[in-house]
């Protein structure tokens, strides 16, 4: 059997770890979560009251009143009715911070609209549970009487297709004549800002012929962009800029160009006007051309005050030409609380160092030095000092501490976590942190840390604004399959640390929207490459979970990347995020700086993502006890091509 198929079948914890997360004797904690899981299969299926014994025995359990919630939900399935819903009533009011109370009252909404139990589903619908039960209150406020226009409305005038819950109340609209031509063509022009052609071309059809050529006239701007060049007056001035951005995504240097000629043809305002500048700028900086800085030159800068996404990339433009003088102007003229972002602090130092006013950058980049962050780091890299990491560790406030324990969602938390129930977990967490102070929260961070809960750790310390105990927020678990892994895959075991931690937050059963598992975050089809070329077992998507197995393939795929990027750790890491074909496209034509490549990466995602990781490897490094390698040493200039797949390009 090799090594890959041996550690499929360990798991992370025993059962006497996850026992001694509770902190109760092994007897009593056994048998009881024993007796729980019984009971709690019994609830799901009906069966609770067949089995009293199981209700005694649990008495003063933490998790009792999930046994209650799970079987009201199945008697709210099986049997609706006027009974059933006195007691669930009962049950939510009496447990307001209870998840699955929660959970029990939004899936009772439904049931109580089929059932035209109106006051009831008015007395239990909350604002954020959502547009289908907003769309059931205003129909229940209808069928009790009430004339809920403007709420009606509201529901209407969206540039979206709605849930067929909104049907009744558009319908009551249309009923009252006040869903007629004019407010169909307004929704009609949402749809189109909203991208929605098809909710555009319904709603047309519901229009008299002479007002949906008004459709007809939007969508074929926004359907075909490059009609713009023969637009006439009269064309929706906001549409019209909709479309621009359309295509100005598909032929940049054709949008620019017509620009000024549409604006005055159309009559488009200031604000209009600016809005295509600004996206014709931003988008030549992140295509990392020089038209960008003309470009920003002819925004009116009175406008950006507030637009640090902008402002932003006007300083980046400038630095990836390397108009030194140019960056300078633009980060004096930033409001104060963007200036004194770090990255912009770091900028500023750079641009005067490289116009040799040398006192001057050395005054900024002395504080900045004394940071623990991706732009401390290369500061202290400029003055040629070693790096501060200003760890201070939390101290215990017992009586902060005293407010955490004091709420009973921490024993439900504690108990969830033993019985591999995370989610749950993870839900009655939010229940525990919610209200607390920061010294509390802080002490909270501290249990979770205990407990081994690492990514609540890590979150709920971030929570309380504390950042330096290094020992909560770069934890190294997996220690030994990190380092076995990436002493095989000739990786830094920091480099590894420091990509889970940006990646998963040492959560191994996580999965992203995209489909990515586990603590690498690898993709089913990608850890299958990977394993496939390390001649390892083909994993299913569940043996990702598994931490040995991911960070096996993670390591082996991260090699990978280095090895594609002749060793480049910063683009590797930019690979590993948004994917090698992208890296790609984002190479210059000249040899780089790579502190200028990694400021204009174009998803600021990746930016961020690269950013993040080196900052972590350096504190892992020092966990680690290793010798902390400067970023000046340990990133690579960017060079225009890589090997044989980018020599030709």
């Amino acid at each position: 059997m090799n090594r890959f198929n041996a550690i499929t079948a360990m798991r992370l914890f025993s059962t006497a770890a996850l026992l001694l997360l509770a902190g109760t004797s092994l007897a009593a904690t056994t048998a009881q979560r024993d007796a729980f899981r019984d009971a709690l299969a019994a609830a799901q299926q009906g069966r609770l009251d067949s089995v009293p014994g199981l209700r005694a025995q649990l008495q003063g359990y933490p998790l009792y009143d999930y046994l209650t919630a799970a079987d009201l939900r199945y008697r709210l399935d099986t049997g609706a009715n006027t009974s059933l819903d006195g007691r669930i009533q009962s049950f939510v009011n009496a447990h307001p911070d209870l998840p699955p109370a929660e959970s029990l009252r939004r899936n009772w909404l439904p049931s109580l609209a089929r059932r035209e139990r109106w006051s009831t589903l008015l007395d239990n619908t909350r604002d954020s549970d959502g547009s289908t039960a907003t769309c059931r209150a205003v129909n229940a406020r209808i069928k009790l009487g009430q004339a809920p226009t403007d709420a009606a409305l509201d529901l209407w005038r969206v540039g979206r297709s709605r849930p067929d819950a909104c049907d009744p109340v558009f319908a009551w609209l249309e009923e009252r004549g006040l869903r007629g031509p004019d407010e169909i063509l307004r929704r009609a022009r949402l749809a189109v800002l909203e991208g929605q052609f098809g909710l555009t071309r319904y709603l047309g059809r519901k229009l008299p012929a002479n007002v949906a050529a008004r459709t007809d006239q939007w969508l074929g701007v926004a359907e075909t962009p490059a009609n713009l060049s023969y637009s006439q007056p009269g064309l929706d001035g906001d549409i019209a800029v909709y479309a621009f951005k359309r295509l100005a995504l598909r032929n940049l240097d054709k949008a620019s160009d017509l620009l000024a000629p549409l604006v005055e043809r159309l009559g488009l305002d200031a604000e209009q006007s600016h809005e295509m500048k600004r996206y014709v700028a931003l988008l030549y900086a992140q295509e990392h051309k020089p038209q960008a800085l003309v470009w920003f030159a002819r925004m009116d800068h009175a406008r950006m005050t507030e637009d640090d996404h902008a402002l932003g990339w006007e300083i980046r433009a400038a630095v990836y030409q390397q108009r030194w003088p140019l960056v300078v102007d633009a980060i004096n003229d930033l409001p104060p609380a963007i200036a004194g972002e770090e990255e912009w602090r770091y900028w500023h130092a750079r641009a005067l160092e490289e116009m040799g006013r040398t006192q001057q950058a050395r005054a900024i980049y002395a504080p900045l030095a004394r940071e623990r962050s991706y732009h401390g780091y290369l500061a202290a890299d400029a003055l040629g000092q070693d790096y501060s990491l200003n760890e201070r560790p939390l101290s215990v406030d017992a009586t902060a501490r005293g407010r955490v324990e004091g709420k009973p969602a921490l024993a439900r938390a504690r108990e969830l976590r033993a019985l591999g129930m995370d989610h749950q977990a993870g839900q009655e967490w939010n229940a525990v942190i919610d209200g607390l102070d920061q010294a509390a929260l802080a002490q909270a961070a501290r249990i979770a840390h205990d407990w081994g809960w690492h990514s609540r750790a890590i979150i709920t310390l971030a929570k309380s604004d504390y950042w330096d105990d290094l020992d909560i927020r770069y934890p190294t678990p997996y220690d030994n399959a990190v380092r076995q892994f990436a002493n095989d895959n000739g990786l830094d075991p920091a480099y590894v640390f420091a990509i889970m931690r940006t990646e998963s937050l040492f959560q191994p059963e996580i999965r992203s929207s995209a489909g990515a598992v586990g603590l690498m975050q690898l993709l089913p089809g990608t850890a299958r490459l990977v394993a496939r070329r390390m001649d390892a077992a083909r994993p299913s998507s569940s043996a990702l979970t598994v931490p040995e197995i991911n960070i096996q393939l993670g390591t082996g795929y991260l090699a990978q990347m280095l090895e594609r990027w002749d060793g480049n750790i910063a683009m590797a890491s930019a690979s590993y995020n948004a994917g090698p074909g992208r890296i790609e496209r984002w190479l210059p034509d000249e040899t780089m700086d790579p502190t200028i490549w990694v400021a204009n990466i174009p998803y600021t995602e990746t930016r961020n993502y690269v950013q993040r990781a080196m900052s972590h490897m350096t504190v892992f490094q020092s966990r680690l006890n290793e010798r902390i390698v400067p970023l000046d040493e340990r990133i690579d200039a960017v060079q225009p091509r890589y090997g044989d797949e980018t020599a030709n390009r």
